[in-house]
């Protein structure tokens, strides 16, 4: 069941900030993100060790957009894995993968215009030196695909432009945790005091879908449990089941005076209370 997948974060470090990678210890393992070039040895190998995975069964790379501190590691995971992982990037912003270069351009027109030519040199050399070369991805995604990483583990993608043009957030089906790295952020620019937004509209759009769309799935799932014929919303096709058990099984303990209480977490699963009232005998 996709309630049971471990999904294990890892802090990578980029200059005076932090990204995070995220490891879905799938039947084909995948890593949402991968941080700068530096990442692959010196944050993700060594957090996955400590749990005693290896970051060459890595086999999906799943990058949330194209900026350095999420995608500048990939190159350096995918010799890692050699050449076994899919490299899966948002369609805008898969030019971002091929060619290093290209993320020289974007910072200048983007946050480079603030500041003085001094600092764009020191940046460019910085952004040089934490992109590995260019990779050309094997999937570029769009919203509402899906990636079945073996068993009943899928991810589907959602479109959340605004941070960049093309940022996508995965969604981890049946326990519907949404991985949107930047398309959701807790300060903006207030500590750089550079834009880090590039499309404000679209942002605003997309935290809407993503509390209006993604977030209420897992309630619903939660709500309509007892249903009858309900077998998730997950578009998993692997689902198995008459989505029957469930209610059947609420029928016969309210028919001993009983109720059931469910207690629902990510990474944690579901757990299933059954509470009968005490009676006296004679």
């Amino acid at each position: 069941m996709t309630n049971s997948v471990r999904v294990i974060p890892i802090e990578c470090k980029f200059g005076r900030t932090t990204a995070y990678a995220y490891y879905i210890d799938a039947p084909e393992p995948a890593l949402i993100d991968t941080g700068i070039a530096s990442s692959a040895s010196q944050e993700i190998e060594t957090v996955l060790v400590e749990h005693g995975l290896r970051i060459e069964d890595i086999r999906w790379i799943l990058l949330t957009h194209g900026h350095v501190d999420h995608l500048g590691g990939a190159r350096a995971i995918w010799e890692i894995t050699k050449g076994c992982a899919e490299v899966v990037i948002p369609q805008k912003e898969a030019y971002l993968l091929r060619n290093r270069s290209a993320h020289i351009t974007d910072y200048k027109q983007l946050q480079g215009q603030y500041l003085d030519v001094e600092t764009q040199e020191k940046h460019t050399a910085i952004l040089l030196n934490d992109i590995g070369e260019g990779l050309k991805p094997t999937v570029e995604v769009v919203g509402g695909d899906r990636l079945l990483l073996g068993g009943d583990v899928s991810i589907t993608v959602v479109e959340t432009p605004g941070h960049s043009i093309g940022s996508v957030t995965f969604v981890l089906d049946g326990v519907n945790w949404a991985f949107a790295a930047d398309a959701v952020q807790m300060y903006g620019g207030a500590q750089s005091r550079i834009p880090t937004i590039e499309h404000p509209g679209y942002y605003r759009q997309s935290l809407q879908r993503l509390l209006e769309e993604v977030r209420p799935r897992r309630q619903e799932t939660v709500e309509r449990l007892f249903d009858r014929y309900f077998r998730g919303i997950s578009t998993s096709s692997n689902i198995s089941g008459t989505g029957l058990g469930m209610a059947i099984a609420r029928q016969i303990v309210i028919a001993h005076d009983g109720y059931i209480e469910i207690d629902s977490k990510p990474q944690h699963g579901t757990k299933c209370n059954i509470i009968f009232p005490l009676k006296r005998v004679g």
